[in-house]
């Protein structure tokens, strides 16, 4: 049956939706577009070149678990300690994979940039060590947008992204005279003011909070930093770059996927699952 309270009701959700998606592509791309009004070319290329490099990998991970979050949290927007749980278990998954990562990325940055694309690019290098820190926070993000969404909560998002956006405004007046560094470490600092924000909202909704994310988080990233520090020190004085990028991987995910199952962490304890679950059926 038609409705027009049910019409009022979708058009203001997807008004604050479409407003929220506006002010966002805002937001991602005044970067680029500040950094060419105010830097030289050469450096433009060079922070942009590494802002699309350290993208590509957390975009996918963002992506692959909003697809996912969407679906399940839509089905149970009504329950939110079974949304609290299924949140926690996704930002395990997310932490599981991106911390690792991330240090990866960071670690191998500057040999990775001379294996492909030689000393010219080399530049690049500290704005994506910097970049990728932001980068493993941000799938982190999209999972409680997706929250927001499924909870039927356009106005949160569209607080977020307003929130984002001053907050945008004023580390780049703070911050854009002291050099594109500074503007990468902004960038930091914007995605882990961001993930507060929604971990703020997020425990009004679904009681999931600061802690209950550190708590989730934490021992993911120790981990995986500790490995690659490990990884750093052992393979300091190894100098072929497919060598030295190949040993460094090696190290990194063997040491993480033994420490997480000597402390029996969750994500570990569902890998095992799934895979036991796959021998069965076969």
């Amino acid at each position: 049956i038609f409705s027009f309270n049910s019409l009022k009701s979708f058009f203001s959700f997807s008004s604050k939706l479409l407003l929220t998606n506006t002010i966002a592509t805002i937001g991602n791309n005044i970067y680029p577009s500040l950094i060419a009004l105010f830097y030289p070319m050469n450096q433009v290329a060079y922070f942009n070149q590494a802002k699309k490099y350290q993208e590509i990998p957390f975009l996918t991970i963002s992506n692959t678990f909003r697809s996912v979050a969407m679906l399940i949290l839509s089905d149970i927007n009504n329950e939110s300690e079974r949304m609290k749980r299924v949140v926690s278990k996704m930002i395990k998954s997310i932490a599981f994979i991106a911390f690792p990562l991330g240090f990866i990325m960071i670690l191998l940055a500057e040999t990775i940039f001379y294996l492909f694309f030689k000393e010219k690019w080399l530049s690049s290098v500290p704005f994506f060590q910097a970049l990728t820190l932001a980068g493993m926070l941000s799938p982190f993000v999209f999972i409680f947008n997706e929250l927001f969404i499924a909870k039927e909560k356009s106005a949160y998002f569209l607080g977020v992204e307003i929130l984002k956006a001053l907050l945008l405004i004023v580390l780049i007046i703070i911050l854009l005279p002291k050099g594109l560094m500074a503007l990468a470490a902004s960038w930091v600092l914007y995605i882990l003011a961001t993930l507060l924000i929604s971990l703020i909202l997020s425990s009004k909704l679904v009681k999931y909070n600061l802690l209950n994310f550190l708590k989730d988080t934490m021992p993911y990233m120790l981990i995986a930093l500790i490995c690659s520090a490990v990884s750093y020190f052992t393979t300091k004085n190894i100098s072929p770059p497919i060598l030295y990028i190949t040993i460094n991987i090696l190290i990194i995910t063997t040491l993480y996927i033994t420490v997480c199952k000597a402390l029996k962490l969750e994500m570990i304890k569902e890998i095992e699952v799934w895979f036991t679950k796959r021998k069965t059926n076969k």
